[in-house]
């Protein structure tokens, strides 16, 4: 229907044409006039809604020029007929008019812009031949007489040649489209070819006028007629589209072209001739100056077609060239002979010239290849890019790129050109890059990308059999530590005897790929069938049980696997990755050795975490974390030796945070070191305000926890001199708490920093004595004060082997001139017996919970008030003044 609706529009137009003509002067400029010009306004605003061409903007300019000049037209008919006025020469109607010629050639100019394929100096040249014959034209026949005209004022004369300047350059667009670059389809003919009868009637309009002899209802309304259909017909007309596209510039000259520049140049000694045989030549010397201009301009013109010349002469050599070129180029015609062929083709294919003239292409090539010549064939129209295998004559059989291009009826080669590349070597390097872009180097096993590869098709065939498949990720454990202590070369070998086992361990169709550093990947398509992911995790788990002997000395293997289901309909091959890799992250959480099967609440605890992550600086920056303060009290008179300061985190989602929510996070994103230089400064700025205010003595320290990425920090004793010199607190007042892990992490870097701690007199307490890996050769080494008991052996201490162990524990602090303090008190009779084994200092419930600032300073005020401490009785109650 849209392809139509230009014939019904054209069609429309001719009848409204002769209605116009049919009916009274009156009413036909009054009611069918105005439905000619805006039904032409409406027509291109809806031929660019249905048409959709790249260049709207030019459209809807040509639009409202055209709107301009159906209000202009609709005004002078009100002045003329409805208030019987005659119409002034310079009036508020001209406005409208005059406004139409910036508007309409603007959209001109853009559509040349967009058809226009680089420089084309030879149509603007063109253009400006025929533009300023006719500019002479209008010169001699309305300008002047106008101009000259004594009884015109100056506003008068102005607005006459306003007109046919309007005209001329008007014009001169159209012509510069019409001579330039682009596809002549039928909008663009209908386009270019409305302006000249519209350029017509203004003239005639103009020239009659001013002659006084114009009559009204005349034929020239017909050439703005034509103008108005024409426009509205191009725009609904769908090759629109193309009239915004550009297209090679030809250096060719056509006929037609050739008899309007010629006529062109012909109008100066025209218009001369007829002034000198009417007797007064009136306008020698504008017909003088645009006569030297044309021949100016014709001769560059005669020296372009030259150097156009010149240059077909140039891509003759360069066709010349080609016959050298290493690229076989072939001819062939409708029915697939062989026309003509590059001297390279013989080389390629090793064949002379009497077996390839004349011959069929497609019994050179293979059996699909030459199938697909005879499709091309059969076809209107060909331009591929193709790959194909043609057999020379020594027998072997070559890799060709082969460009195609359809030439039949364009030119004078009149056949499909066929030019083929010898892609043999770069086909084989390209498979050889590919394998190893899929393989992993060291081991040989596919890599992380064929893995995805695998999984995806994997996943396709379970979805054509209603199943799932399978993916685990294994992480060695301690791999870094043999990397450490062996070194690189012995960890890649590690590597290569791992892969060989669990490619051993592996069934028929299952596959194993190594993912990157330690991390291998497997696939069981059919996995998720009566516990076969979990028993093959036992078997891999089961294969790297015995150790392994690397560089002489055996080492032990563990691995961690994580196991993901995937589904076809519910997974995408990373999503089912990601699963498996998740799992495996909460496997080696939970210790060594272990598999653990994917579940949903992983992932929303790891975007939990992901979110906390991302929130956890700008929590510091909004004051969101504050801290608790738990009292360190001594078990014999309940006085409160310390406090140690605990960071909590409100934060605007999740609500209130312990600190077990979010500090593994923080170690873990890196993050640790902000978050522990807020706490360290928080927690002496406020130590040091409840000593000025008299509630703290000199004796009470508070406890700051130091992670282990904070201690390995070589700014962390800056880090503590600052905060000491800013609150103004004591350093013997500050405690810094460290766990074994962190100690023992990097034993060097740790020794230095808490050296320089301990010159700067903070002390040392080591955290969850215990439960970590140090020696007492570690702890002998280390400048520290206190060990803190784990609450595990607390517990246990009214059991015999538990106080066995709290005893050991106490004795050794004791002996080594270090102080012991008991976690997690919570029961009177724990109380008692730490008093009965020497661990005078205990925090925990049975005392206080953690305490904000102010409560705490409640607390600390109120133990002036000496007393007995509680627990001597069996009640046992929370910590009272004393």
């Amino acid at each position: 229907m849209a392809s139509r609706l230009w014939h019904v529009y054209l069609t429309l137009g001719i009848a409204l044409t002769v209605v116009y003509y049919l009916l009274p002067s009156e009413t036909a400029d009054l009611v069918v006039w105005p439905i000619i010009g805006w039904s032409s306004v409406i027509a291109v605003v809806v031929g660019v809604a249905v048409n959709r061409p790249d260049q709207r903007l030019a459209w809807y300019l040509l639009a409202a020029g055209v709107a301009m000049q159906v209000i202009g037209d609709n005004l002078y008919s009100i002045r003329t007929f409805v208030q019987d006025s005659e119409v002034e020469l310079a009036s508020y109607i001209d406005l409208p008019y005059l406004a139409m010629y910036p508007l309409v050639i603007s959209g001109i100019v853009l559509l040349i812009r967009r058809r226009t394929s680089g420089r084309d100096r030879s149509s603007v040249i063109d253009a400006t031949i025929i533009t300023a014959s006719l500019g002479l034209l209008s010169w001699v026949l309305i300008i002047v007489p106008n101009v000259t005209n004594a009884d015109l004022g100056a506003l008068e004369k102005l607005i006459s040649i306003a007109y046919p300047i309007g005209d001329i350059a008007l014009l001169a667009t159209a012509a510069r489209l019409a001579v330039g670059g682009g596809r002549r389809t039928i909008a663009f003919w209908l386009l270019t070819a409305s302006v000249i009868p519209m350029v017509g009637a203004d003239a005639l309009y103009g020239y009659l006028s001013f002659s006084g002899i114009y009559p009204e209802h005349s034929f020239i309304e017909a050439g703005w007629i034509a103008f108005y259909v024409g426009w509205g017909a191009a725009a609904l007309h769908p090759s629109m589209r193309a009239l915004s596209a550009a297209t090679p510039n030809s250096a060719r000259i056509s006929t037609g072209r050739l008899v309007v520049l010629g006529g062109a140049v012909l109008v100066p000694p025209a218009m001369l001739f007829t002034e000198d045989a009417l007797g007064e030549v009136s306008n020698a010397t504008a017909i003088s100056i645009v006569g030297t201009v044309l021949l100016v301009l014709v001769l560059i013109r005669i020296a372009r077609v030259a150097r156009d010349a010149a240059d077909q002469k140039s891509e003759a050599r360069f066709r010349a060239l080609i016959d050298k070129a290493s690229d076989a180029v072939v001819v062939i015609d409708g029915k697939g002979r062989i026309r003509y062929h590059t001297p390279s083709t013989e080389r390629m294919l090793g064949r002379c010239t009497s077996d390839l003239e004349g011959v069929k292409f497609s019994e050179l090539l293979g059996q699909a290849d030459g199938l697909r010549v005879l499709a091309m064939l059969s076809s209107d129209a060909v331009s591929a890019t193709l790959e194909w295998r043609v057999q020379h004559a020594d027998g072997r059989w070559y890799d060709l790129e082969v460009i195609a291009d359809d030439m039949r009826g364009k030119t004078d080669l009149d056949g499909i050109v066929f030019t083929m590349r010898d892609i043999t070597e770069r086909k084989r390097l390209d498979l050889e890059l590919r394998r190893q872009t899929l393989q992993d180097s060291l081991t040989g096993l596919p890599n992380r990308t064929l893995f995805i590869d695998r999984v995806e098709q994997a996943l396709k065939r379970a979805e054509r059999r209603d199943g799932s498949v399978v993916v685990m990720v294994l992480d060695l454990d301690e791999f870094k530590i043999v990397n450490e202590s062996l070194g690189h070369a012995a960890g890649n070998a590690l590597l290569v005897a791992v892969a060989a086992r669990l490619k051993a361990a592996a069934r028929a169709g299952d596959t194993v790929a190594r993912l990157g550093g330690d991390e291998f990947g497997f696939l069981l398509e059919n996995g998720d069938v009566d516990g076969g992911s979990e028993l093959a995790a036992i078997r891999i788990q089961s294969a790297l049980h015995a150790p392994f002997l690397v560089r002489g000395k055996e080492v032990p293997v563990n691995a961690c696997i994580g196991i993901a289901v995937g589904s076809p309909w519910s997974h995408t091959p990373d999503d089912v990755l990601r699963d498996a890799a998740l799992a495996m992250s909460f496997a080696k959480g939970k210790g060594k050795n272990r598999f653990e099967l994917f579940l949903p609440a992983m992932y929303e605890d790891a975007t939990r975490r992901l979110e906390i992550a991302a929130d956890l600086l700008g929590g510091i920056a909004r004051g969101e974390f504050f801290l608790h303060y738990q009292p360190i009290v001594d078990v014999r008179n309940g006085h409160i030796s310390g406090g140690e300061a605990l960071v909590r985190w409100q934060h605007p989602r999740f609500g209130l945070l312990a600190p077990n929510d979010f500090v593994p996070v923080a170690e873990m994103t890196g993050l640790i070191g902000p978050l522990d230089r807020w706490v360290l400064n928080e927690a002496c700025r406020q130590t040091s305000a409840w000593k000025s205010a008299d509630v703290a003595d000199d004796s009470f320290y508070v406890s700051v926890n130091l992670s282990a990425q904070h201690l390995q920090d070589s700014n962390v004793a800056d880090d503590i001199s600052k905060v000491l010199e800013a609150s103004g607190l004591a350093p013997e007042m500050l405690v810094l708490e460290v766990t074994e892990t962190a100690l023992i992490k990097d034993l060097d870097s740790a020794l230095a920093s808490l050296a320089i701690v301990k010159q700067l007199g903070v002390k040392v307490a080591v955290d969850d004595f215990g439960t970590g890996y140090s020696s007492l050769t570690h702890l002998i080494k280390f400048p520290v004060h206190f060990i803190k008991v784990d609450k595990s052996f607390i517990d246990l201490v009214n059991s015999p082997d538990g106080e066995m162990m709290v005893r050991a524990v106490v004795d050794l602090a004791h002996g080594l001139g270090l102080k012991a303090i008991a976690e997690g008190v919570e029961h009177p009779e724990q109380a008692r017996a730490l008093e009965d084994l020497g661990c005078y200092l205990a925090q925990g419930f049975l005392f206080a919970k953690p305490l904000p600032p102010d409560e705490m300073a409640v607390l600390l005020a109120s133990q002036h008030v000496g007393s007995e401490a509680p627990w001597g009785q069996p009640s046992g109650l929370m910590l009272q003044p004393g």
